[in-house]
């Protein structure tokens, strides 16, 4: 048995060795090959400034909207609105807050739900959220806080939000919601300001889309989106 044993193991010793050997000559006789280098891109340039208007920093700024089209006579109305919701969350204009270098405010108005703010925004290589709800409803009365927190975000989830943004070409959106507004909805309404420009996008109940995903990117972010019914996500 022995024997037979050594007649099959010697040649299988033999074979094993013979590719340990032939792979390190392969390994120290083939030339370096050098890899053609990744090219870089900033997911955050391709549709900045896009629509946006400048609006030069300022800690005297009143207005929400600034030169938007929340601006115009016939959507008047919404900005008033809008204003009156952030007024009572004690959010300042974007332009007006001199120690973000880039920032971005999305306001959740749904008709009979609670009014809820999340704003982003980064300074110098540091990144923060601030998320705010009111126990009012969104098409009637604001009411007042209650949930107030605030906390850094990671660079990580940083870059996904600008990529989210990019996706959905935030930039080049235009303002007002393209159609008629029905009387019970959602508003979903996403501010950015960033290199002395401003843009704002105001949609209603939109479907499922780019835009729709960025902001149920920062409900979730914010821990909002896990404890809110899926009814009343609209």
């Amino acid at each position: 048995m022995k024997r037979i044993f050594f007649k099959f193991a010697t040649p299988l010793v033999t074979f094993t060795v013979g590719v340990a050997v032939a792979e390190i000559f392969w390994l120290h006789s083939t030339p370096d090959v050098t890899l053609p280098e990744v090219a870089k891109f900033d997911m955050r340039t391709s549709c900045f400034p896009g629509h946006s208007v400048w609006v030069s920093k300022s800690p005297y700024g009143t207005t929400y909207f600034p030169l938007s089209g929340l601006a115009a006579t016939m959507f008047a109305s919404r900005g008033y609105w809008y204003s009156r919701h952030l007024e009572a969350m004690n959010e300042l204009p974007l332009g007006t807050i001199e120690n973000e270098a880039e920032s971005y405010r999305f306001l959740w108005l749904r008709t009979f739900h609670k009014p809820v703010v999340i704003h982003v925004w980064r300074t110098g290589d540091r990144h923060f959220m601030v998320v705010k709800r009111l126990n009012g409803r969104g098409g009637y009365d604001p009411g007042t806080f209650d949930l107030y927190w605030a906390r850094s975000l990671s660079e990580n989830d940083w870059d996904a939000f600008m990529i989210h943004l990019e996706h959905t070409e935030f930039w080049l959106m235009p303002t007002p919601n393209p159609g008629m507004m029905a009387m019970d909805g959602a508003q979903w309404i996403m501010e950015g300001y960033r290199e002395g420009r401003y843009h704002v996008v105001d949609r209603q109940s939109p479907e499922p889309s780019a835009y729709a995903d960025a902001g149920l990117f920062l409900l979730r972010q914010s821990g909002l989106l896990a404890e809110i019914p899926a009814n009343e996500v609209y």
